[in-house]
């Protein structure tokens, strides 16, 4: 059994028989199919989806942007509550340290 002289043989050039290039063009006609077009609703199903997403996204920071501005005004607010509270208790020290 020598290995090289069947390896010569399994791989010895070898024509093809009568007629297998015809039938193999035939065989890829008849398995090629015409590429179809998506049908347009899908693109606009795609348009509607993404336009959900995108506007869904905006309200939501749109949302976030006006919870930071009323945080933003409530923490004004006590600023100048507690500054108040603040010269109102500073005008008590002073009242005490001028009797």
């Amino acid at each position: 059994m020598n290995v090289e002289s069947d390896l010569k043989e399994a791989l010895r050039r070898e024509s093809p028989p009568a007629g297998f290039a015809s039938r193999v063009m035939a065989r890829l006609g008849a398995e090629e199919k015409p590429r179809r077009r998506a049908p347009w609703w899908r693109a606009v199903a795609a348009g509607i989806v993404l336009t959900a997403i995108f506007g869904g996204w905006a309200v939501r920071e749109e949302v976030r942007r006006r919870e930071g501005e009323r945080a933003r005004d409530e923490v004004m607010i006590a600023l100048r509550i507690a500054g108040a509270k603040v010269r109102t208790a500073q005008e008590h020290v002073r009242e005490i340290g001028n009797h």
